[in-house]
């Protein structure tokens, strides 16, 4: 029994890393060659975490449970409110000529891919827009800390891509958070990169 709680820890942890698309059925053959463990060791650590509730059976398949999807969505935008408007508040006094040059290249290219519809491309920029900001705040330990959740929210949005439908609104509102970030608007800034989220969060869990 312990190498079945062994396993179905490393797949729980799989499921609260995103590393498990929650849209689609759990593909056991492929955790047995990621494992090099066996299908019946991997199939009793699914029937562990199903008593749990953190996969369920539906038409004789296992999927992340939605209570576990929403519970890490919702832990990660908690951190993501705190992190990205301290962030956004320190950027508006330290942004650089240079760095806004850079925001606004992003700009254009967002414009670009919405006119292709390549919702791929479109989330490698926001990934970018996002990164420069980071940059932007001054603060390296900041910086990283929002960037491993970005991953998160990356894959995230990854799930989500074949559903992805408008998302110009989304779009416009990294301009509005650059325009507060040039005007030096440190409250403004936090406040609509906050809102920004709060959408985004939206958005994903439509899809999810």
């Amino acid at each position: 029994m312990e190498r079945v709680e062994q396993m179905a820890q490393a797949v729980k942890q799989k499921i609260l890393d995103l590393e498990l698309d929650p849209t689609q059925p759990i593909d056991e053959k492929a955790l047995v060659r990621e494992t090099a463990d066996s299908l019946t060791l991997i199939q009793q650590a699914l029937d562990r975490l199903g008593k749990d509730g953190i996969v369920e059976k539906r038409r004789g398949r296992w999927y992340v449970s939605r209570k576990a999807t929403d519970s890490t969505m919702r832990e990660i935008f908690e951190v993501r409110m705190i992190l990205e408007g301290l962030c956004s508040r320190l950027a508006a006094e330290r942004i650089t000529n240079a760095q806004i040059e850079t925001m606004e290249r992003l700009l254009h290219d967002f414009d670009r891919v919405l006119r292709t519809g390549d919702n791929k491309a479109l989330i490698a920029v926001d990934q970018r827009f996002h990164r420069q900001l980071y940059e932007a705040s001054g603060n390296r330990f900041l910086a990283r800390a929002l960037d491993d959740m970005y991953n998160l929210i990356y894959r995230l949005s990854f799930f989500a891509l074949d559903r992805m439908g408008g998302v110009r609104t989304n779009v416009e509102e990294h301009r509005n958070i650059l325009a507060a970030l040039k005007a030096g608007d440190a409250r403004s800034a936090e406040n609509l990169i906050q809102q920004h989220i709060v959408h985004f969060q939206k958005m994903i869990e439509e899809f999810l």
